[in-house]
């Protein structure tokens, strides 16, 4: 979604001037971006706010000029230039306060998704190998293809399928992040790491930190990837690169 396209949606998303078909694709991709929807968030509370100091405003601006009123009766035009340029200054004021806001976090956001960008490894089907994949169980073999060849989604609803399969619950947790969706990334993972009893731990507790990262869950990502970098596992190396990327953030 270009930039300018995606403010006049939320623009719109936020005035009630969606039609149908454009407000449900909107409501589906906040459900899918996190970022998009903390920004509608951020928008709303601006439109909110401003409109609340312009009423502030206005009223105080009548109550001054009731005071001073002697013989003659004013009639307030609310489009005076003196209450539009209290009103502009109110607005001017609030858009830089919330860009310097939406900067920070915008610029946390980058550099944590810049992170796992350059973390992230696909390990496709070689992993299978290590997996609880059986000959009967198609579903979970047709899955991975699925994942193999890019079909995240066809993936998913096979894998999800088998909700008891370790297996299943990686690919599943990995196809999610291929598709930005990383709470339920998330989901996936935290299962294998609670299962316990499997040879995924550490392939699960690396994807989670970096799910963690991707969704800008900079607190939750330290502590996964600061105990994966005191265990001697395959990633304890690049999880003290990527703590030390985050101290220096």
């Amino acid at each position: 979604m270009k930039k300018n396209s995606k403010t006049i949606l939320i623009d719109k998303y936020i005035t009630g001037k969606l039609e149908d078909t454009e407000l449900w694709e909107f409501k589906a991709d906040m459900e899918k971006d996190a970022d998009l929807a903390r920004e509608v968030k951020l928008r709303r509370e601006i439109y909110n706010t401003i409109s609340n100091k312009k009423k502030m405003q206005l009223m105080l601006t009548l109550k001054n000029m009731k005071a001073k009123k002697q013989k003659r009766i004013f009639n307030i035009n609310i489009y005076s230039r003196q209450v539009q340029a209290i009103a502009a200054s109110i607005i001017i004021l609030l858009i830089v306060g919330a860009s310097l806001l939406t900067n920070q976090l915008g610029n946390n956001y980058n550099s944590n998704y810049n992170i796992y960008s350059e973390y992230f490894i696909d390990e496709g089907s070689l992993i299978s190998t290590r997996s609880d994949i059986t000959s009967d169980n198609s579903s979970v073999e047709t899955g991975i293809r699925m994942y193999d060849n890019e079909q995240y989604s066809k993936a998913i609803s096979l894998l999800d399928s088998n909700p008891e399969n370790v297996t299943a619950r990686l690919y599943s947790g990995l196809s999610y992040m291929k598709l930005e969706m990383y709470d339920n990334a998330e989901t996936q993972f935290i299962y294998i790491l609670n299962h316990k009893d499997n040879i995924f731990i550490d392939q699960a507790e690396w994807n989670l930190g970096l799910s963690y990262l991707a969704n800008n869950k900079t607190e939750q990502a330290t502590v996964v990837f600061a105990k994966i970098a005191s265990d001697d596992s395959a990633y304890s190396a690049r999880a003290d690169e990527i703590i030390r990327k985050l101290e220096n953030n």
